[in-house]
């Protein structure tokens, strides 16, 4: 394959590992420095192979373009083995085959299929928040993972928190995870040979639970998916559709950095905080939250937002050139590894002040995200039917309930802590994000 054009910015490090090391301490770092140095389009070798990074709305157009990117063959080995070690799953299609996948699963995040999870999701968020109340002190890092994984889980497959099935997922899910960030070397004991074994076992945990569904389906999403596939006249057999919910599991676990994060910056922004309890006092002070009563409260969708904006729990994408691409006056060759800079995107200069928590930026009068088509692109960028996460807007509404629930039923602030940040993918705190948590006072 032809290096990338030497015109392009960036380098392409040592003989044979190129800049990998440097790329693997630290992945957002990694592409921070050299988007700052390099600008938005720049050459790097990593992983063993030529790759060029872009970022910003101004080129996020190449990105979506069917004609120039391709999905097919960009991910690494290790991590397609991780995520099944089959290229048949969403992420990884193009063309008619990826748009008719899409819409499929899709069917499990309609409007109508997330209002009928919200009862659930309320009820394990309560229950966590009393919980945390009557510790009083404690990090909430882990439980968040939790709560992701179990109401992810719950709401597209039926599986019920504490049951065995979704008991064992949690066990095998933090052994999988720990392979992300280790060497891909497949020997006895190493992190990624023990990743492989426990994605082998969820593997066949979830065709078990993918076949009961096509025996007799029940009322949640995994269903909606598999009547969906059969009415396209694509049925999902057992094995793909068990692929595709394993993708769901990791792609869905990363919005707990997103619930940390909002209790984070609501502890240091005070006077976001006391906007947004007003506004929830004011329109959800108690009983169930519907999603009328969500939709009610525009200063929490802006709130909720700019977390998402601002929470660098994705690095990159993944994609290959298609075709020679022009950009920024340069050629990337057919071929390369293309990534876009998914966290890095989310800070351009389209924004005003992007280093900064502000949720005012997405008001009626400003909102800043009409600034450039797909400013706004925290989950990636496009329609929901292209390549951006499928559970868009089931993290947005998770991450919405999360807020309301916690702000009319707690106070909280964060003690003394380390609060520096463990670049693993989605980044955490070190500390475990301890918070120490009060009753909130009853109005009315």
């Amino acid at each position: 394959m032809a290096a990338v054009n030497r015109l392009l910015p960036g380098s392409e490090g040592l003989p044979l590992v190129g800049e990998t090391l440097d790329f693997a301490k630290n992945v957002f770092a990694f592409i921070g420095r050299r988007r700052a140095r390099h600008g938005d389009v720049f050459r790097t070798h990593i992983l063993g192979s030529p790759t060029v990074f872009i970022a910003g709305p101004k080129h996020t157009a190449t990105w979506l373009d069917p004609t120039k990117i391709q999905r097919a063959g960009a991910l690494p080995g290790n991590l397609l083995a991780l995520f099944g070690g089959d290229a048949d799953i969403v992420p990884l299609l193009d063309g008619e085959v990826h748009a008719q996948r899409k819409r499929c699963l899709l069917a499990a995040f309609s409007p109508e299929a997330i209002a009928a999870y919200l009862p659930g999701l309320e009820s394990r968020m309560e229950a966590l928040l009393a919980k945390w109340l009557e510790n009083g002190e404690g990090p909430v890092t882990a439980e968040l993972k939790t709560l992701a994984i179990e109401s992810l889980a719950e709401s597209v497959m039926g599986l019920k928190p504490g049951g065995p099935e979704l008991t064992r997922l949690l066990a095998e899910n933090a052994i999988l995870a720990k392979a992300f960030t280790a060497l891909p070397i497949n020997l006895p004991g190493t992190a990624f040979a023990k990743g492989l074994q426990a994605r082998d076992r969820i593997l066949a945990l979830l065709e078990g639970v993918v076949q009961r569904h096509i025996d007799s389906p029940p009322p949640d999403g995994l269903s909606r998916i598999l009547a969906a596939a059969k009415v396209a006249g694509a049925p999902l057999d057992a094995k793909t559709a068990a692929r595709e919910m394993h993708h769901f599991l990791l792609a869905g676990m990363i919005v707990y950095a997103e619930l940390a994060a909002t209790l984070r910056v609501l502890h240091e922004h005070p006077q976001v905080r006391e906007r947004l309890r007003a506004e929830v006092l004011a329109h959800a002070p108690s009983g169930p939250v519907s999603p009328a009563r969500l939709r009610a409260m525009p200063y929490l969708a802006q709130v909720v937002d700019e977390v998402k904006r601002t929470c660098p729990n994705v690095p990159m994408s993944f994609g290959r050139a298609k075709t020679d691409i022009d950009i920024a006056g340069c050629t990337i060759p057919r071929g390369t590894l293309v990534m876009m800079a998914v966290y890095e995107s989310n800070l351009a200069t389209v924004f005003t002040a992007p280093e900064k928590f502000d949720p005012e930026r997405f008001s009626p009068e400003r909102d800043e995200r009409k600034r450039a088509p797909d400013a706004f692109a925290p989950q990636g960028a496009g329609e929901l039917t292209g390549h951006k996460c499928a559970g868009f807007d089931f993290a947005t509404v998770m991450m919405q309930l999360f807020a309301v629930l916690a702000l009319r039923t707690a106070t909280w602030d964060l003690p003394e802590q380390d609060l520096s940040i463990k670049w693993v993918v989605p980044p955490e705190h070190r500390s475990g994000l301890v918070v120490r948590w009060a009753k909130a006072k009853q109005v009315g």
